[in-house]
């Protein structure tokens, strides 16, 4: 099987990329301490630069944060001033380096799709959160415009473009079936309303400079015809592409207690 994939190629232009404007993060940071404090310690799978763990631990919530990317980590601790604000491991999600119930409740966000065995991945989250903890789950994808846009760019390059790991415009099943088979709970997480700040022209921009991982494994020529061709497909279809799009669909996070 494949081997996961590392965003150390991504660490130094990461978080300029994966903007989250401060009103949605404060509500995906409500979302998380409702889901994962007061048990005990938390542990966050793909750490990555700290945009969820800093903020969560600074709100009192004592965060571990795994990643296998070291280079992510470096940044997180640059921002921090140099110093780690939290215990940071460098691991894989698939084999984690913790005992059995070490702690309370676990959280990821867009990572799933990046581990081809993801399933083994939930069974280690599972094993290192305690009896009656809490599993919670971004798994990312893209939604509105932006999944119209990258469906024509799977028609334009193959199988090349689609996730090693968890399909997420097919996650919400998935993730069901897949918890539902050890006996766990679904909770009910109410939408976050996403905040779009990026037009269509600057998706195009940052696929051509493969700034997202389902960019890597495309060679750089066929992604440059498949750019040109996909912009002159939503030229036709939009318009105008420098405006900031409002995709309207909501992020839902997946949430599940274990037996």
């Amino acid at each position: 099987m494949d081997a996961s994939v590392s965003f150390d190629r991504a660490a130094e232009y990461y978080d300029a990329s994966r903007v989250t404007d401060p009103g949605t993060l404060r509500v995906v940071l409500d979302v998380l301490e409702s889901q994962v404090a007061g048990g005990g310690p938390v542990l966050e799978i793909g750490v990555g630069t700290g945009q969820l763990a800093v903020p969560l631990a600074a709100r009192g919530v004592p965060v571990t944060g795994l990643d296998l990317s070291r280079a992510m980590m470096d940044v997180l601790i640059r921002k921090a001033g140099g110093a780690a604000p939290l215990p940071l491991v460098e691991g894989d999600a698939t084999q984690l380096p913790f005992a059995d119930g070490a702690f309370a409740a676990a959280y990821a966000r867009w990572v799933l799709h990046l581990i081809p065995d993801w399933r083994g991945a939930i069974a280690e989250m599972a094993r290192v959160v305690r009896t009656g903890g809490s599993l919670v789950l971004d798994p990312g994808g893209h939604t509105g415009h932006w999944r119209e846009i990258f469906a024509r760019f799977v028609e334009e390059v193959g199988e090349a473009a689609r996730p090693v790991g968890l399909d997420m415009h097919g996650a919400p099943e998935a993730l069901d079936e897949v918890f539902a088979s050890i006996g766990a709970e679904p909770i009910t997480i109410p939408p976050v309303p996403p905040v779009t700040q990026t037009s269509i022209e600057g998706f195009f921009v940052d696929t051509a400079a493969k700034k997202f991982s389902w960019t890597w494994r495309i060679p750089d020529d066929e992604l440059a015809r498949a750019v040109t061709v996909v912009r002159a497909w939503a030229e036709d279809r939009w318009g105008d592409l420098a405006h900031v799009q409002d995709p309207n669909v909501d992020v839902r996070w997946r949430a599940y207690r274990l037996p």
